[in-house]
């Protein structure tokens, strides 16, 4: 007798749940990935934009985070996570399809992309703390079927689908080069359709209701679990200082800019330099999932951070497009180490009943700084070009990396191994 489509679905939610959340990290990443290359890509080489408003646009696509994190976090603890996750990619799957409608009859304009930016904003406000703090569950759910995984095991084979999908989205963006964006602007918005139907077919995923406590209350207690944790609020620290300096100054405006400027290129080597960054990340958590658990995470990840530094410092340097790539993928190691120990350090810090809440106010810290960043490189760019505004965010980070290696207990974070 053939199975139903509706009894597969049922029994692939019952045995399956680690892979159906693999499956919507991938439908995200695959195009949040296409998003990282499609959408400076059309400003900078379709519109021929300067970097100014480069970098206003780039702030756009993250300042709804800015406002809505520690909203999305309480709302991820007191509704069902499945349900958030499958809005919200849709959400996002509409703003995408609409981008292609607009690109196709050539009717794209700066103000529509804006539009776009903060529509998708907006959907990844609340799917990321969603996503992250449903790992715990997933990962108790696999134990009780008898499937023994660690909640860093589980961080780090999430973070390897994370950078393949992302890899590969990245990687089919070079296809705007040959096909223009609208093409892939659809693939966009059907890798977040496939997300979402992998996201319904996750368990209910409820966390533990604090109905009794308002919204300012609740809103409140997560940030003062960060701030009051010297665990937690350190690595929030690192948080805001990647997003301010490294992601919103560096990957959003001086590396757009310096593909366009001083490598006399589009979309192709925009593409590939972020497959280089991603498959280096890739790389690093293969190596990490091969390894026995980290006994001094702290420390591994600001040694991590340090390669970060050094790669910002070497933008400002005269180097060949061989060179650039090369450096690209040694600064991918090097984050990769960092995203994955951060993420699985403030898991298991954090309280169990204000785990989504911490997550968003973590990532607040990442995207929170964003915006900011972008604006004011894109400004200092426009300036004094791209190679020497990079010496800007390297200066940065160190001092903030400094100041916690000193004033902070984050080098001694040990944890015993195989927890």
């Amino acid at each position: 007798m053939t199975e139903s489509p509706g009894r597969k679905l049922k029994r692939f939610m019952r045995v399956a749940p680690f892979t159906a959340y693999l499956i919507a990290i991938s439908g995200w990443f695959f195009s949040f990935g296409l998003q990282t290359t499609l959408f400076p890509g059309v400003i900078n080489y379709t519109l021929m934009e300067t970097p100014e408003r480069l970098g206003l646009a780039q702030a756009a696509l993250t300042a709804p985070m800015l406002l809505l994190l520690p909203l999305a976090g309480v709302m991820a603890e007191r509704h069902d996570r499945r349900t958030i996750l499958t809005v919200f990619h849709l959400l996002a799957a509409l703003a995408a399809a609409a981008m292609a409608a607009l690109l196709f009859a050539d009717r794209l304009a700066y103000l529509l992309l804006i539009g776009y930016a903060l529509m998708v904003g907006l959907a990844g406000a609340f799917v990321m703390p969603a996503r992250d703090s449903a790992i715990n569950a997933v990962v108790d759910v696999n134990r009780r079927m008898g499937r023994t995984m660690t909640l860093q095991k589980g961080v780090i084979i999430a973070s390897l689908v994370q950078f393949a999908a992302q890899i590969f989205g990245m990687g089919a963006g070079f296809l705007a080069s040959l096909f223009g964006p609208a093409p892939l602007f659809t693939a966009q918005a059907i890798g977040l359709v496939m997300g979402a139907m992998a996201a319904l077919a996750l368990p209910r995923l409820h966390s533990r209701r604090t109905h009794h406590a308002g919204m300012v209350t609740s809103l409140s207690d997560g940030i003062r679990a960060v701030t009051s944790s010297t665990i937690l609020f350190p690595m929030t620290l690192i948080m805001v200082a990647v997003g301010l300096l490294v992601v919103g100054g560096g990957f959003f405006v001086i590396v757009p800019v310096l593909v366009r400027d001083v490598y006399a290129s589009g979309y192709e080597v925009l593409s590939t330099l972020l497959v280089a960054f991603w498959l280096g990340a890739f790389a690093a958590n293969v190596l990490l999932a091969r390894m026995r658990e980290i006994a001094r995470p702290g420390l591994a990840l600001m040694l991590a951070q340090l390669v970060t530094v050094v790669s910002m410092g070497l933008l400002a340097a005269p180097l060949s497009l061989v060179w650039m790539y090369l450096l690209v993928f040694g600064w991918g190691l090097g984050a990769g180490v960092a995203i994955t120990l951060s993420r699985a350090v403030v898991q298991e810090n954090a309280p169990p009943d204000k785990i989504a809440r911490v997550m968003s106010v973590y990532a607040l810290g990442l995207f929170g700084g964003m915006p900011l960043g972008a604006v004011a490189m894109g400004f200092i760019v426009g300036d004094i070009g791209p190679r020497l505004s990079a010496l800007i965010p390297m200066a940065g980070l160190l001092v903030v990396l400094a100041w916690i290696a000193l004033f902070t207990p984050i080098l001694q974070v040990r944890r015993e191994p195989g927890a």
